[in-house]
């Protein structure tokens, strides 16, 4: 039997889905996400890094810190190739990630904040602009 408290996890992680529509309908067959990171910590985190693995998007858990993420991967990821990023995690983290990202010529792309302290979040190359 469902647990109370389970039902109304349940329930605000379905929420948080139904509150970033851009994250949901923007993965499809054209756009491929470089990976999506998670703080795992969090239920929506662990039910969004679901979905994302679902849809072939490899993901990369943090709790909380990006340090090693941004280390052992993004410096190297960015540095190579314009790509996108998506995630699920604390406001503190995505200024984290936001900071570094504009030393690798990324920037944040949407950002849509959910009830529960988390932020849902694309990160992806700057556009040129000429003029």
């Amino acid at each position: 039997m469902t647990s109370r408290r389970e039902f109304l996890q349940a329930g605000l992680t379905g929420a948080a889905f139904l509150a970033v529509p851009a994250i949901s309908t923007s993965i499809d067959s054209h756009r491929r996400f470089y990976k999506a990171i998670f703080d795992q910590r969090f239920p929506e985190g662990v039910a969004f890094a679901r979905d994302m693995r679902r849809r072939g998007v490899p993901t990369h858990a943090i709790n909380g810190d990006v340090t090693a993420l941004w280390y052992q991967d993004l410096h190297f990821a960015w540095a190579n190739a314009p790509i996108e990023v998506v995630g699920m995690t604390t406001a503190s983290a995505l200024f984290c990630l936001e900071t570094l990202a504009r030393d690798a010529r990324h920037r944040v792309t949407s950002r849509h904040t959910l009830d529960g302290g988390l932020v849902s979040w694309t990160i992806g190359p700057r556009k040129l602009t000429y003029g």
